[in-house]
């Protein structure tokens, strides 16, 4: 067991988000229209949006991809943080939140950064490792069908550079990874947590905030086997 070093109520998360969060206002425009949406807890929250934009920056990101775009917030932080020079490849397989996502890139004058690629992730990967993009992305975003997580990183792995870093967002699943028996997207849930903390490629963290944020550091496994004495396969 660990001490708990935190105690964050509501209150004290509002004065936490009201002490760092500086959203653009065209994000704030997309914040709110998608709170109408019966799906709006899809979106990732602010604080997130605002600490995946800062790892960006931090890493000096130029090329990014992104599991699961939803109506673009994700998309739109991370295009607002890597600038004019930033690409965007954004895997997604439904118009409609695309659509929305669109008109507002479009209003941030962002639009033309970003690609879709319309259809189901798994194909959408496959042909970008396909199409030579193996160890061309500066990060990648994971955020959509639960069960498909392990594949979806297993692709990323392959995508991001080494130095590069995998987001994977709703690794707590509202708290659900810890019943007894949870339904089976959050079993694989569970199942990918104690895949990557045994991933001798990555370095992680999985920190507990939002919905659970995991991240995780594609190590050089060149100079890594060179100090372990182990051999690539």
């Amino acid at each position: 067991m660990f001490d708990i070093k935190t105690n964050i109520t509501k209150d004290l998360y509002n004065y936490a988000i009201n002490s760092s969060i500086k959203e653009h206002p065209v994000l704030k425009k997309l914040r709110m229209e998608t709170s109408k949406l019966a799906t709006s807890k899809m979106q990732i929250s602010v604080d997130e949006g605002q600490f995946i934009g800062l790892l960006a920056k931090i890493i000096n990101a130029k090329k990014y991809l992104e599991i699961g775009v939803y109506t673009g917030y994700s998309s739109l932080v991370m295009a607002l943080s890597m600038g004019k020079t930033g690409k965007i490849i954004g895997l997604d397989n439904n118009k409609d939140f695309i659509n929305i996502a669109k008109s507002f890139w479009i209003e941030a004058n962002v639009d033309k950064q970003i690609d879709i690629m319309l259809n189901d992730a798994l194909i959408s990967l496959e042909k970008l490792v396909n199409d030579n993009q193996e160890n061309t992305f500066d990060i990648a975003f994971i955020d959509a069908n639960k069960n498909d997580y392990l594949e979806y990183y297993e692709y990323c792995y392959k995508l991001v550079r080494p130095g590069g870093l995998i987001l994977l967002d709703n690794v707590l699943m509202q708290g659900l990874v810890i019943d007894k028996n949870p339904p089976n997207f959050v079993k694989a849930i569970k199942e990918f947590n104690q895949f990557i903390y045994n991933d001798k490629r990555v370095e992680i963290s999985l920190l507990p905030f939002a919905d659970g944020l995991t991240i995780a550091l594609k190590k050089d496994l060149s100079s890594w086997c060179v100090e372990s004495g182990e051999k690539t396969v």
